[in-house]
């Protein structure tokens, strides 16, 4: 095979969010560097494009440094607007118009992009790092003075992201703490299909061992194999597998209830005043709760209207597991961040070593938290690595 070799100040594995805004950010504070980004799939920013259903929510007002992200972003020509929840989105709020931006700049600045490229070993020593990298059979070795590992984790592997990073950041000495897919959908053992399709806006509540560890409201979808929607993925990051515990069977602590009505009341009397007016079957249930659910809470109390109260408040789920990474919106865990120097994303181990996004142990609620932690991240890291 013939091989290439290329040489560097900055070299960044990942062209993806984290990725693209280091390279902006370290030619932007010292242009005279050159700086290449290695990306394995054949164009930049693949999973940004799918961010938010292509809507791309980029950060949230509850961020600490969203402003950052924001002045980083109007330095490249992006509009932003805010919607009522405090998320941040492009103007047009379609993904493809911020990737666009993201390239152009990368492009002004002289960014030299390596696509369709694989990394696949590297290893350093004083003078620096060097990087093999594999395309289409050809082998390729790109040296650099500083790397950048922004590969991304597992969760989304058709995006490229299928762990890379944490490969060859333990050949270089770090750790990984526990991997789980994270925000995403969860498996339920109970018989939900005739449920499939169905939306109700309730508060779903995550217990362990019968004691409350999270709720939140929003909308539940209700799936042939289980429940999804915002307020079910950010309840599948606090599903954490018991230390010894496997896939076959280590949810089986867990609950989920579902409370169709939190705002409360004296439910079971007013199904009793619904039962004078529409009798005593499931259409007591009438807009309420959709009629598969209705006629489920009526076969299973036996029309009784205490237990119906009870179930619309406390309708019980045993989750069998997460959906997997394919379905997942991000990754928990990773590189930790004890090993990391957090004002410079430098790791601790390894001089001019550097993690960005969400190859490190973060991963935040939906909402633009864990694309927030992509670009500052990024940002840090760029600037460290231009001095």
């Amino acid at each position: 095979m013939r091989i290439i070799k290329k040489m560097y100040d900055i070299c960044i594995i990942g062209g993806g969010a984290s990725g693209m805004a280091a390279a902006i950010s370290a030619k932007e504070a010292n242009s005279k560097l050159s700086v290449a980004i290695i990306e394995k799939k054949d164009i930049l920013g693949k999973k940004l494009l799918a961010t938010g259903n292509g809507r791309c929510n980029l950060s949230n007002v509850n961020c600490e440094n969203y402003r950052d992200t924001l002045s980083f972003f109007q330095g490249i020509g992006v509009v932003s607007r805010v919607d009522d929840s405090g998320r941040i989105y492009p103007y047009t709020e379609n993904a493809a118009d911020l990737n666009d931006c993201l390239i152009r700049r990368l492009e002004q600045l002289g960014v030299r992009t390596i696509t369709g490229t694989s990394v696949t070993a590297v290893c350093n020593d004083e003078n620096g790092f060097e990087i093999q990298t594999e395309k289409n059979g050809t082998s390729g070795k790109v040296s650099s003075a500083r790397l950048l590992i922004a590969c991304g984790g597992k969760a989304g592997p058709e995006f490229g992201t299928t762990g890379d990073g944490y490969r060859l950041a333990k050949s270089l000495g770090h750790s990984i703490t526990r991997l789980a897919p994270a925000l995403t959908a969860v498996e339920v053992y109970d018989d939900i299909k005739a449920f499939a399709g169905i939306r109700a806006k309730a508060k779903a509540i995550l217990l362990f061992k019968d004691e409350e560890i999270f709720e939140e409201d929003g909308e539940i979808q209700f799936t042939r194999y289980g429940v999804s929607g915002i307020c079910i993925f950010n309840l599948s990051r606090f599903m954490v597998l018991p230390e010894g515990a496997n896939l076959k069977n280590g949810f089986d602590d867990y609950r989920i209830a579902i409370d169709f009505f939190p705002k409360g009341g004296d439910m079971a009397g007013f199904i009793k005043q619904r039962m004078n007016i529409l009798g005593n079957d499931s259409k007591v249930l009438t807009t309420m709760v959709r009629e598969p659910i209705a006629e489920r809470i009526f076969k299973d109390s036996k029309g009784d209207p205490e237990k119906m109260a009870d179930m619309l408040q406390r309708f019980i789920l045993r989750p069998k597991g997460l959906k997997g990474w394919d379905f997942a919106q991000v990754t928990k865990g990773g590189v930790p961040l004890n090993e990391i120097e957090k004002n410079t994303m430098e790791s601790k181990l390894v001089p001019k070593l550097y993690f960005s996004g969400e190859i490190i142990d973060y991963d935040g609620p939906c909402g633009g938290f864990n694309l927030q932690n992509a670009w500052e991240t990024g940002i840090k890291a760029g600037r460290e690595m231009s001095k």
